[in-house]
């Protein structure tokens, strides 16, 4: 039987973390519900695949794989046969090697979710889950659809994040090798000029000769600093601590943070209403929800959601003190419930934000790139006239 590293809430809100075992993640969550006890985070306890090191599946051989494994399925090939094909075309070894095993587990008479279940680093728990209720329901083709949807929608929105951060970032790195190469190359041949003229130096020629000599003679220390700086901040943002603070940080600061709780509604919007569609229950949806969230304040906010439903509270009632979720989702939620179309209601409310989080993501490519020309701008602006200002007073005293 698998066994689970979880993380339980009680009743006064106090979280336990324990080892527990269960035939499945439904089953579990069941278990602890009859005891008073919600669910928060489970992780299945596993031993390795034995299929070797450094294997990967991206996210585009997964979307891939969905909407082709979705289109044989709905075309009525037998599943075992379906996977068996896309083995055969896959160039990812690795992956070949997977879908080979589960091509086995399905002829030896395990279901599809069973198997799947023992590749946590592959398929993940929306995957796993929604697999599991459509093979219940029996309509896994529609389950399969509904994930490569979700799957394409994600990489919609990633892709579009990444291609608006692509720029600044280029621009960002340019701007500081230009600066660095101004203070290394050409900054130490006036520097030398300076040190030998007897006239008072601007307080900004003497930082920037103080960082050029910084930068010259003791370069393998400011290399280890700006180094020890970056492994501090990774590391730091690993912490419990570290992930809580830059939540804040994403959720509720300037410019980022509408951006972020765009982002955050569209992917709980999109999230939830997947597994609800595939016939997973309200809780396990709202747990499941929570825990591909990457964010430990949305997280949260959607636990202390499940605790509510649980009590018997509606949904909607438990978004009142939720202010990340805007009020049109909020009626929209609530509406969804009262007619029996929740999943319906959260489809649209993802759409809407999908093309929200577009807009604002090209208006901030917008803001951003002018922004960093002007700061470039200000620091070269900034160089000159660290040069120019003494050589200035140099021509007046001569005078």
């Amino acid at each position: 039987m698998p066994k689970y590293d979880c993380e339980v809430k009680d009743s006064k809100g106090d979280i336990i973390k324990t080892t527990l075992e269960a035939p499945n993640l439904q089953e579990l969550a069941n278990r602890l519900s009859d005891k008073g006890y919600y669910l928060v985070k489970a992780k299945e306890v596993k031993a390795s695949a034995g299929f070797g090191f450094g294997g990967s599946v991206s996210k585009k051989d997964m979307m891939v794989f969905t909407v082709q494994l979705s289109t044989l399925v709905g075309a009525a090939i037998p599943l075992v046969e379906a996977v068996g094909i896309l083995a055969d075309q896959t160039q990812n070894m690795y992956f070949k090697g997977i879908l080979n095993s589960i091509g086995r587990d399905l002829q030896s008479g395990q279901s599809f979710s069973v198997s799947i279940r023992k590749h946590p680093t592959i398929f993940d728990k929306i995957y796993c889950n929604m697999c599991e209720a459509g093979e219940a329901g029996g309509m896994l083709d529609q389950v399969l659809q509904r994930l490569a949807a979700f799957a394409e929608a994600d990489a919609e929105i990633r892709g579009k994040i990444k291609g608006a951060l692509t720029m600044p970032v280029i621009q960002l790195v340019l701007a500081v090798l230009g600066v660095i190469f101004l203070l290394v190359k050409i900054f130490p041949n006036f520097s030398s000029l300076f040190k030998k003229m007897k006239v008072e130096l601007p307080k900004i020629t003497e930082v920037m000769m103080f960082a050029s000599d910084m930068l010259l003679e003791n370069s393998l220390m400011v290399a280890a600093g700006a180094a020890g700086v970056a492994a501090a901040f990774y590391f730091g943002l690993k912490t419990q601590v570290g992930k809580v603070i830059m939540a804040h940080i994403t959720l509720k600061g300037p410019v980022i943070g509408p951006l972020t709780q765009k982002i955050a509604v569209s992917r709980f919007s999109r999230t939830f209403c997947s597994l609800l569609g595939a016939g997973v229950p309200i809780l396990q949806a709202l747990q499941i929800t929570a825990s591909v969230m990457g964010n430990p304040l949305m997280e949260d906010m959607i636990a202390n959601m499940a605790i509510g439903v649980q009590q018997g509270n509606t949904l909607a009632s438990t978004l009142v003190k939720v202010n990340i979720f805007p009020p049109m989702v909020k009626k929209m939620i609530e509406v969804g419930e009262n007619t029996g179309n929740l999943d319906v209601m959260l489809t649209k409310a993802a759409d809407f934000y999908d093309r929200e989080v577009k807009e604002a993501l090209d208006g901030l490519t917008s803001a951003i790139t002018p922004l960093l020309t002007v700061a470039m701008g200000i620091i070269i602006g900034a160089i000159a006239l660290s040069v120019f200002m003494p050589l200035f007073k140099m021509t007046q005293s001569m005078k």
